[in-house]
């Protein structure tokens, strides 16, 4: 099978959990296949190259391409900013028309049997392959915070991105979600031309607590290490927060819901880790009197020295609003940190009702996260149980080598079906 992956992030371009996913499953998904990957360049890259079994490409746009680079090679784009957003937008509209030029050069023999469009920010090349090209095509779906998600991250008064979200579902042969929930809401929103099918994730450690090389001590003296650069005493509790410092992912609720955390937990320390809302994160630390209690990583970290974060919290605290799946919460919990979810994730972490891996609040109420997690650092055993059961649910439950298997069921459907149309 010859399968075409349209990605806007791949190795070593890793800015958020798109590129994670990208990183993890595609060895698997080349292994018996050929694999091409059609993705976005930060200015630095080669245009071509082959990493390992798969051919990936990466062009350099004249005028949005060059902005974008020199921007990159300052800082990165942040976009949760609205000019960069749209930057960062129309750099990934030019560069799929780069892509469906380069598909459309090469002789129909050599063509992909099929074109992966993951997201709908590269709605264009898909269409262009469906339209022009005559490739068939599925659509992974890995946020729906464009044009479904009641909570959306981007200001869109005329629905564009939401038409044309549907637009390439609709020509799709198939769409790829990775929770029941994320399958419920777009069949709620009308997309029930193409069939949907749900492929759950793997954990974002899973290589690394598998490897018997695994240092837990090196973790643990890396953890007290970052505690002391950070000015948190040896005793002080440590809540973590992973994620972009925006309304989706429950930033502003959880501030709020300090208010009630800190007397209420001795000591306790706030530790957010991510890029966003940085300026009016500060501001309402400040307001709330909250200054010292709340620290911030000041912007992005590196997946090298995220694992110190969270062996270094005593639980994690990712009170979304929505989430197509939270990887960050695979990290926690492959990593034994007890975790407390917003319920904009999806109870698949739940694992069993009755023995739950995680615990689950209600992300617009500060007071129920405050109630949520007042119980869990103030709970020793509780602590001890969710870390537990979490550890257990990721290492059991969810494996990229299943994540892709299931995926290639998928294209081999696909072409099955485009096989019995022809």
């Amino acid at each position: 099978m010859r399968i075409a992956h349209v990605i806007n992030q791949f190795p070593p371009n890793i800015t958020a959990g798109l590129g994670r996913y990208a990183e993890l499953i595609a060895p698997h998904l080349a292994r018996d296949h050929e694999m091409a990957v059609f993705t976005l360049n930060d200015g630095r890259l080669p245009v071509w190259e082959r990493a390992g079994r798969i051919g990936v490409y990466r062009p350099r746009g004249r005028v949005l391409g060059l902005l974008a680079g020199a921007i990159a090679r300052r800082r990165r784009l942040n976009r949760t900013r609205g000019v960069e957003f749209l930057l960062l937008a129309l750099t990934v509209v030019s560069s799929n028309w780069r892509y469906f030029l380069l598909l459309r050069r090469l002789r129909p023999g050599r063509r992909p049997d099929l074109v992966a469009v993951h997201d709908s920010t590269n709605f264009l090349c898909g269409l262009l392959c469906h339209y022009v090209l005559r490739l068939p095509v599925v659509f992974h779906v890995h946020t729906t915070e464009y044009g479904v998600a009641p909570q959306r991250s981007i200001t869109d008064p005329l629905n564009l991105f939401a038409a044309l979200e549907r637009w390439l579902a609709r020509i799709s042969r198939r769409v790829v979600v990775a929770t029941p929930e994320v399958r419920e809401q777009l069949l709620e929103a009308g997309w029930d031309h193409s069939p949907i099918d749900v492929v759950r994730l793997g954990g974002t450690y899973e290589r690394v607590v598998a490897d018997p090389a695994f240092d837990r001590d090196k973790l643990r003296l890396g953890a007290a290490d970052l505690r002391a650069r950070l000015g948190i005493a040896e005793d002080d509790p440590v809540l973590l927060f992973v994620g972009r410092l925006e309304r989706q992912k429950g930033i502003y609720p959880l501030l709020d819901a300090m208010r009630d955390i800190a007397p209420a937990v001795p000591g306790l320390r706030l530790v957010l880790v991510g890029e966003g809302d940085e300026a009016g994160v500060a501001r309402i630390v400040e307001e709330t009197g909250l200054g010292g209690r709340v620290l911030t990583s000041g912007g992005f970290v590196d997946g090298r020295a995220l694992p110190d974060y969270y062996a270094m919290a005593d639980a994690c605290v990712f009170p979304s609003l929505f989430e197509p799946f939270g990887l960050v919460a695979t990290e926690a919990m492959a990593l034994a940190r007890p975790v407390i979810l917003g319920d904009g994730f999806s109870r698949i972490f739940l694992g069993d009702p009755e023995r739950p891996a995680v615990r689950f609040v209600r992300a617009a109420d500060p007071r129920d996260i405050a109630d949520g997690v007042i119980e869990v650092m103030t709970d020793p055993a509780l602590r001890r149980a969710l870390a537990e059961r979490g550890e257990r649910l990721v290492r059991e439950t969810l494996s990229w080598s299943r994540a892709a298997e299931e995926t290639l069921a998928v294209y081999a459907r696909v072409l099955s079906t485009e096989g019995m149309r022809r």
